[in-house]
């Protein structure tokens, strides 16, 4: 089953990130921090994102990215959150709401679908800052986990802040 939510971390991370990055971006990208999602949660190699975790006995993946300069894309955060799910069919919004974060405006949703056939919900938070896209998402089974591990990302996500570029 870990391989299982690997996969379909590796599917929506993958998505998002094809194209490369400019000098700038790389200077700028990854200069922010999230919370310690807690108990449960390892440190896992993030491929193409910044930072990611997993979390066995739930089988969620948390991950953490961002774009930008040249890789900055100034869209509607609805929109840009839409495009991190956009490898799931029947994709029913269970949850969203816009609120602050780090001083700004952040979107945060939570999406529920198939990948491959396989039920999954996904929780993303959104938010655009200094010449970047900073995006957070959860991946996990439905039900109890994708509950348990909500929580978790949640709190993660409210200790989001820049580093100094």
């Amino acid at each position: 089953m870990r391989s299982w939510a690997l996969s379909v971390a590796l599917c929506l991370i993958v998505l998002p990130l094809v194209g490369c990055a400019g000098r700038q971006a790389s200077r700028l990208e990854g200069r922010y921090t999230l919370g310690d999602p807690g108990d449960g949660w390892r440190s896992v190699r993030p491929g193409g994102a910044d930072f990611a975790w997993y979390n066995e006995s739930l089988r969620a993946t948390l991950y953490g990215d961002s774009n930008c300069a040249d890789r900055y894309e100034d869209g509607r955060l609805r929109d840009l959150a839409k495009h991190l799910t956009v490898g799931i069919a029947d994709e029913e919004i269970v949850f969203e709401e816009t609120h602050s974060l780090a001083g700004r405006e952040a979107y945060t949703a939570r999406r529920r679908g198939q990948l491959d056939g396989v039920a999954v919900e996904v929780g993303v938070t959104v938010l655009k800052k200094d010449a970047c896209v900073y995006d957070m998402v959860l991946i996990a089974p439905p039900g109890a986990p994708f509950e348990a591990a909500w929580s978790d990302f949640r709190g993660a996500v409210s200790d989001f802040e820049t580093k100094g570029s």
